[in-house]
């Protein structure tokens, strides 16, 4: 019999209701589902350390040039990545980049506490293989999910957005391993996908693109794009956290 690890929720909520929206003041934002230990996150605020990386010219695309300015939210479910996560949130914080991850916290369609397998033995790896999925060699835990068509709306899609030129946009990675299309059908059967400038991720079949495609044919709104990427470049690079006098 396998044993389950419980994780505490106690990070499914970054502020109450009552209290101002964590988004609020943010005009363009990244949602990073499927965290891991932050890179593709890094990536958006120091390109300069990631010559090449596949996902550079989406920034680009859809943020324009100013990418410091664009507020990120990762998810990430492994409690592995717990203590270095934390440590880049800080690094993020003294740079003045306003990024939150919700660390021990899955993404599903439903706000309930769920098993999550993790994967002993590929610490080099950062445990990439990390999953909803139960597999071999894969050890259960009980982590908190979310259901991220709620936290949208109540988060990204209710935000206090300031003033500036163009429209704001929001662009969002999915990368947990083989849930992406229930959480992509959940987006769309909402309402909420078409609220989202692009999606991208790896972890989706050309007939699921091809599916949502034909729904978008009979949108005249609706201008989503879902592009398959697969950027693990640099994906187990730890670089320093140096903080400049300028930036303290």
């Amino acid at each position: 019999m396998q044993t389950r690890i419980r994780v505490k929720q106690s990070n499914l909520q970054f502020s109450d209701e009552s209290q101002q929206n964590l988004l609020d003041g943010c005009r363009d934002v990244y949602i990073d589902i499927g965290t891991n230990i932050g890179i593709q996150i890094r990536k958006l605020y120091e390109p300069n350390l990631y010559p090449n990386a596949p996902v550079l010219p989406l920034f680009k695309t859809v943020f324009g040039h100013n990418l410091t300015e664009v507020c990120s939210i990762g998810f990430e479910a492994n409690p592995l990545h717990d203590n270095y996560l934390k440590e880049f949130e800080n690094y993020c914080l003294k740079k003045h980049w306003r990024v939150k991850i919700f660390k021990s916290t899955a993404v599903s369609i439903i706000e309930k506490n769920i098993s999550f397998y993790t994967e002993p033995g590929n610490e080099v790896n950062n445990q990439w293989g990390a999953s909803l999925l139960a597999g071999n060699g894969r050890k259960p835990i009980i982590v908190p999910s979310i259901d991220i068509v709620s936290w949208i709306k109540r988060t990204v899609l209710n935000r206090k957005i300031p003033p500036g030129f163009g429209p704001p946009r929001i662009l969002m990675k999915t990368d947990i391993e083989g849930h992406d299309p229930t959480v992509i059908a959940h987006l769309v059967l909402s309402g909420i996908y078409c609220s989202i400038d692009l999606i991208y991720g790896e972890h989706f079949n050309d007939e699921f693109q091809k599916t949502i495609s034909v729904l978008q044919q009979y949108s005249n709104s609706c201008k989503t794009k879902l592009v398959y990427l697969d950027d693990e470049s640099y994906f187990n690079q730890r670089f320093p956290f140096i903080i400049n006098n300028s930036a303290s």
